[in-house]
């Protein structure tokens, strides 16, 4: 099944913001769907956590489709792609109003889908805390991402609270089902509060049900309430889909990413691209101002005289994903490979549930100036060879080896009509007994020590010697030897 994808922008979610989301809360409307989606029960009480019906709750009037949406943005890989997605992810965005004395209340149904979660983020795009589907409480204790039997569809209510995140303070007690809108990060400032109108996402990986890839139990209804929830202020205005950028999925594909990618890249135009070097190298993301600095650093040989770090994160990434990178520049070669061994993920035969490396992991390239995607492959969709080993091989439809095929163990990607591309790897919800999972790999740390023969290694390869062989391992063997011999000849 294929699914829906992409990341956002930032300047087209501002637009959205201010233009849909904005003028609906401040009239506090609601949509025609508002009364089959909501969690709420017939006698006013929440089906989800038993809230009393003393709560005193808002007036909200209807309005058709989707227009005045709360959730203002979904992703949708055919118009909007970019801030590197996934194209198993579904996301959806809105932001709350916010303020000292308020919080949004967030009432859903868990979907049928391999996670979900929600993330709050700070002016900088970058994610200040979250809450993950399995950290979710309900009366009945019927989680099904915490326990394997449960079904789908049952209730839950999560809340997004003014102040203090303890994702960014170790201090700061969690309350049960709650995400903080936290504070904005600037160097040595660590006090600003992120309040007003804080942008969240809400996230569904790998849904197995339902038209907009919603796990079939449709969009979580929003309510901003007092903090003690005792009274309602707003019900924000309820839909089917986010409005834009489908007008609730009203649109028609426009078929862009299919017609870039059936383009060649003309071979003599090999730019140098500051993103890859050679040989290639995997490093762990940490935050925009990390890559930039790298980049810089690794251009002119100068390191910053000052930290230039603005905090983690960026591109509204999320807080239980982590990531490594590995570039690739035409330059170099049009056949570029990436190699490691695979981590055990939710949902596998040969492993139980809750027992898994990761509850999800994947292989995405990327063009880094337009942060769109290429073409990814899950967990599921990538064939692992007789030593437990994902082999990835990216290059245009014209330079593809025709022994590059699942068959014989290796994942092709399409390169795309750029000159550069990078290979985004992605670890989900590591379990605590995974050492080498990417998210315990800190700053100082030899990635390739800590994560062993989990980390990513890139090679470039000449289709003459990739077709040497129909054994990934040997093939990539094969290709890195020929590569150290044989080392590209530049010209610029």
């Amino acid at each position: 099944m294929k699914h829906s994808a992409s990341g956002l922008g930032a300047r087209f979610c501002a637009a959205a913001f201010g233009l849909v989301l904005l003028p609906a809360i401040l009239a506090g409307c609601g949509s025609e769907e508002q009364a089959s989606t909501s969690a709420f029960s017939a006698n006013g009480t929440n089906g989800a956590n038993g809230t009393s019906n003393n709560t005193q709750r808002a007036e909200t009037m209807a309005l058709p489709g989707s227009l005045g949406c709360a959730w203002a943005v979904s992703s949708d890989d055919d118009k909007v792609n970019v801030a590197f997605p996934d194209s198993q992810a579904k996301y959806w965005v809105s932001m709350a109003p916010i303020t000292p004395g308020t919080r949004l209340r967030i009432d859903g149904k868990f979907p049928d889908a391999r996670y979900f979660s929600f993330n709050s983020y700070d002016l900088a795009l970058r994610p200040v805390d979250a809450i993950a589907d399995q950290e979710m409480t309900t009366p009945d204790g019927n989680n099904p991402f915490v326990k394997q039997d449960a079904k789908p569809g049952g209730s839950y209510t999560a809340y997004l609270q003014y102040g203090e995140s303890p994702s960014q303070n170790s201090k700061i007690t969690r309350q049960a089902n709650t995400f903080y809108s936290g504070n904005v990060e600037l160097g040595p400032v660590k006090a600003l509060p992120n309040a007003g109108m804080v942008l969240f996402i809400y996230r569904i990986y790998v849904s197995n049900k339902g038209e907009f890839f919603d796990g079939g139990v449709g969009l979580p209804r929003l309510t901003l309430e007092t903090a003690d929830g005792s009274r309602e202020i707003a019900q924000l205005p309820n839909c089917t889909e986010a409005t834009l950028p489908n007008l609730g999925g009203n649109l028609p594909p426009l078929g862009l990413n299919e017609t870039l990618l059936g383009l060649d890249y003309p071979d003599p135009l090999k730019l140098d691209f500051p993103t890859a070097t050679y040989p290639p190298s995997t490093v762990k993301f940490f935050g925009l101002s990390e890559t930039v600095t790298r980049i810089v650093a690794g251009r002119t040989g100068l390191e910053p005289p000052v930290d230039l770090s603005i905090g983690a994160g960026g591109f509204l990434s999320n807080i239980h994903n982590a990531y490594t990178t590995t570039g690739f520049s035409r330059r170099y070669g049009n056949i570029a490979m990436v190699r490691a061994k695979a981590p055990s993920y939710r949902g596998e035969k040969t492993t139980a549930f809750g027992q898994e490396n990761l509850r999800y992991w994947s292989v995405c390239g990327n063009e880094f100036a337009t942060q769109r995607f290429t073409e990814c492959a899950a967990d599921f969709q990538t064939p692992l060879d007789d030593e437990g080993y994902f082999t990835v091989v990216m290059s245009d439809p014209a330079d593809r080896p025709k022994n590059a095929t699942a068959e014989n163990g290796f994942t092709w990607l399409p390169w795309g009509p750029y000159p550069d591309q990078l290979l985004l790897y992605r670890h989900m919800l590591h379990n605590p007994n995974f050492a080498e999972a990417i998210q315990n790999v800190a700053k100082k740390d030899d990635l390739f020590k800590k994560m062993g023969d989990f980390a990513p290694v890139g090679t470039y390869c000449r289709k003459d010697v990739f077709l040497q062989s129909n054994r990934p391992s040997d093939t990539f063997k094969i290709c890195t030897q020929d590569q150290n011999k044989n080392p590209p000849r530049l010209t610029n």
